[in-house]
């Protein structure tokens, strides 16, 4: 099977063990905000196709926080394509959420009647990326909820 250089590189930016400390500000989500540890495990499936991440957040040694993704390259579209799953919302109201490269930052963007939301995945290198959670109300300035560091393990 072909993959193609777009899914490639997703593979080879997101596939791995990463560890790290995500700082969440308060918000609706999250009133009070805090540190917790991540942990994200993300491998490839259906023959390179896509990548599947498994993401759970740690705070004072118990787990308060379960996501999984679901990331693959949409040639037709020419976009890549995001869905997304948590314990918060199970359910998600809008998926895909479509993304773009710019330059190092895998940039996937949603948008409802109220808000739009911004999910930047900044991959410094092969071993480490930041991660962030920005919301923009309709004429408000964009605000991020959260923050996070991982470094890839082993």
């Amino acid at each position: 099977m072909h993959i193609a250089p777009e899914q490639q590189r997703l593979i080879d930016a997101m596939v791995g063990t990463w560890l790290g400390e995500l700082h969440s500000y308060p918000s609706p989500w999250d009133p009070q905000g805090g540190v917790a540890i991540g942990r994200t495990q993300a491998r490839v499936a259906l023959g390179g196709l896509s990548v599947v991440s498994d993401y759970a957040e740690e705070r004072d040694g118990a787990i308060t926080f379960r996501g999984h993704g679901v990331y693959t390259w949409d040639a037709l579209s020419g976009v890549y394509r995001m869905y997304w799953f948590d314990s918060v919302q199970p359910a998600p109201t809008r998926v895909p959420v479509d993304g773009v490269w710019a330059e190092r930052e895998l940039v996937f963007t949603s948008r409802t009647d109220v808000a739009e939301h911004r999910y930047v995945y900044d991959f410094q290198d092969g071993a480490f990326y930041e991660f962030r959670i920005d919301l923009r109300r309709t004429g408000q300035d964009w605000r991020t909820y959260a923050r996070g560091q991982y470094a890839r393990q082993g």
